[in-house]
């Protein structure tokens, strides 16, 4: 499920803020909680860190593999997907308040598979989904996204919100253009108590696609 180089390009600072790149088969979390993009795939990614390790970033662009049927296991042996993720993030520690590590995500998708039919190694059919109007699709979305994790006083927090914009050539429904506007939520508060963990969570999805 790995399979890459990573190469040290530089140290930037007397303490050892980096930059560096890796190429091959890599595991890549977009977020604390890996909500958007949590995948061991084919890409090129370039990462490194600044101001005493405070601010650390992420450049990516990944060309999605296909999966086996049964282990869920990347397919190495086939050709990758008409598929690709790129992304981009910044993480800063204690921004907005002490304690708290924030991120900003922005991630496009690019998705050129509406004229392929794959069939998995079971017989079944996979894509196009045989659930509305049974064609394949082809879409671009941009999701830009805020997210926090650490805590405030006693209590721990991690947070999710993401807004995508973006159009589906076929659209699920209708089978004709559709532009995309779909929004996304999710937190969940903790509190340490003795031995015990108190947990809240929540979360909020909207879409609109016309």
């Amino acid at each position: 499920q790995e399979a890459f180089v990573d190469y040290h390009l530089r140290n930037v600072s007397d303490r050892y803020d980096f930059d560096s790149v890796r190429v091959g088969i890599q595991p890549f979390q977009a977020d604390f909680r890996g909500f958007l993009f949590n995948d061991n795939q084919l890409g090129v990614r370039f990462f490194g860190n600044r101001d005493n390790n405070r601010v650390q970033y992420n450049l990516a662009a990944f060309w999605r593999l296909e999966k086996d049927t049964n282990s869920g296991l990347n397919s190495v042996a086939q050709r990758p997907r008409d598929y690709f993720v790129l992304i981009g993030n910044i993480y800063r520690h204690d921004f907005l308040i002490p304690a708290l590590t924030s991120q900003l995500t922005v991630i496009y998708n690019r998705n050129r598979e509406g004229d392929q039919v794959e069939v998995d190694t079971n017989g079944f059919p996979v894509r196009p989904a045989l659930l509305g109007t049974l064609r394949g699709r082809d879409y671009d979305v941009v999701y830009l996204g805020y997210n926090a994790d650490g805590r405030i006083g006693r209590i721990n927090l991690t947070a999710s919100t993401y807004l995508a914009l973006g159009e589906d050539r076929n659209s699920f429904f209708t089978g004709e253009k559709a532009k995309i506007r779909a929004g996304f939520a999710a937190a969940e508060l903790s509190y340490d108590h003795n031995w015990m963990r108190l947990r809240l969570s929540g979360l909020f999805a909207s879409g609109d696609g016309n």
